[in-house]
């Protein structure tokens, strides 16, 4: 039984060791060589080099690697800026706008889901950079201090309403529709 009990131990402990070496593995990569000038019809040609980039940021902790941290946002940012085929709204209510760090997550989440699913909308686009970025704010609170604007969101999620706040952002009001008057008859 102690064989069988120092086995699953050992098993266990060379699991968490490679999920780690993995995640550090999964981290090192290296950004191209931003070229002076990209014409729209190349910004495609960097979708691996976007997807790594905000897997990075995503995943990394909260002021790990600081220098790594800022080539990946310049990255993002430069490539955010000039593409076609992404665009993310950046809606008060989202974000937090005196937070870069979720910021940035906000902006990885949405456009690796973009890149990952082109027939999604907007809609659900901010639906999942929303919850990816609470998911980072709760993983890295202690780093990134308090946050009223997520902490809104959390209570938002725990009352099952943040999926309708996010519509409202992103979207707006919907129109009121005229109610028709009935006619009182005698």
């Amino acid at each position: 039984m102690k064989k069988i009990f120092l086995g699953i131990a050992m098993l266990t402990i060379l699991n968490a060791q490679l999920t780690t070496l993995n995640r550090a593995q999964a981290q090192q990569f290296s950004l191209p060589i931003w070229p002076e000038k990209v014409w729209p019809s190349e910004y495609a040609n960097y979708h691996t080099d976007v997807h790594n980039c905000c897997d990075w940021l995503l995943n990394a902790k909260a002021g790990y690697n600081e220098p790594k941290r800022e080539e990946c946002t310049n990255f993002l940012i430069r490539w955010l800026t000039g593409t076609p085929e992404v665009r993310v709204y950046v809606v008060e209510g989202l974000v937090d706008p005196n937070n870069a760090d979720l910021l940035i997550a906000y902006m990885a989440a949405w456009t690796r889901h973009a890149l990952d699913n082109p027939e999604d909308n907007e809609l659900v686009c901010a639906n999942v950079a929303v919850n990816e970025m609470i998911a980072y704010y709760e993983a890295n609170k202690k780093e990134l201090g308090n946050s009223k604007v997520v902490e809104n969101l959390l209570k938002l999620r725990k009352r099952n309403e943040l999926s309708a706040f996010v519509k409202k952002c992103i979207v707006g009001d919907e129109p009121k529709q005229k109610q028709s008057r009935k006619r009182r008859t005698k």
